[in-house]
């Protein structure tokens, strides 16, 4: 059923475009705030936060199971995943920044990232070109990721309730601003990352150039300390035979604004080609299994 209810959404999400309409948070930022009032420590208010409507709904889906011969169980799943998708619109923002790199706008790019990918505490803005351009890219990787990869590895792993414990502990992060939740969150998410991240690094490794990203690839493995975000944008420069962008240093504007566009549109590419390699793989795993 899992198998079916992902390639319904995948029809649906070709159709829409977006499943927007179901990324309705209220409740949860209601439930946060509830969690809040009662003061307990961060980490059990964390747990219940992700976990808790997650053992709910694996309830309910053990209910709904057989109803109308698992048509309404199949429903509720393709409904679950896509209210699992990450929230903001990731086409829209590539979109937007490869149009300031055309035009070479990096003032209005730097704007633009402190808005969308604010500094975490700790964190230095982009100070130049060059590292506002890898800030962006590392960024943009990530959020691709986390959006859809990640739900989707979990999903197939744990089902609806896994997907939904994973959305919701991106969202705890991003409607609290407590710094302590925050810091627990990160730590939480950076080990519930490693494993769908490492997936995807193997995916870069075949959707793009296997022999220059094999190395890559094993240290990915062997590396426990990176983040998710640091992993599979190496990975993905690698994937793709990218090298340092030094543009920015000799002041060539022009230059720089037209590789930094080009990079980005590999990037799309290599994401894209990345998730018909996971559909092709779980296809395989579902037949042979």
């Amino acid at each position: 059923m899992k198998f079916i209810a992902l390639l319904i959404v995948l029809a649906l999400m070709q159709y829409w475009g977006s499943s927007r309409f179901l990324h309705k948070d209220q409740w949860y930022e209601s439930l946060l705030d509830r969690l809040a009032d009662f003061r307990m420590p961060a980490e059990l208010s964390l747990f219940i936060a992700t976990l808790g409507p997650a053992a709910l709904l694996a309830w309910l889906l053990s209910l709904a199971e057989n109803w109308l011969f698992g048509l309404f169980g199949l429903a509720l799943n393709v409904l679950l995943l896509l209210y699992c998708f990450g929230r903001r619109d990731y086409e829209g923002l590539l979109k937007h920044y490869r149009e300031q790199c055309r035009e070479g706008d990096f003032e209005a790019a730097f704007l633009f990232a402190r808005q969308e990918f604010p500094a975490e505490p700790g964190e230095q803005d982009p100070a130049d070109a060059e590292h506002l351009h890898r800030w962006m890219k590392r960024h943009l990787v990530y959020m691709g990721f986390e959006r859809w990869f990640a739900v989707i590895f979990y999903f197939v792993l744990l089902g609806a309730p896994g997907a939904l414990a994973y959305r919701l502990l991106h969202l705890s992060g991003e409607l609290r601003d407590e710094l302590e939740m925050r810091r627990l969150q990160r730590r939480v998410l950076h080990a519930v990352d490693w494993v769908p991240a490492r997936f995807l690094v193997f995916a870069f490794a075949l959707a793009g150039d296997y022999m220059g990203s094999r190395e890559q690839v094993t240290s990915s493995i062997q590396n426990l300390q990176n983040s998710a975000a640091e992993t599979i944008s190496d990975a993905a420069h690698a994937a793709l035979g990218l090298k340092s962008t030094v543009f920015s240093d000799n002041g060539d504007v022009e230059a720089f604004s037209q590789v930094s566009d080009w990079e980005i549109g590999q990037l799309q590419g290599l994401m894209a080609r990345s998730a018909v390699a996971w559909i092709l793989v779980i296809s395989l795993v579902v037949v042979l299994v």
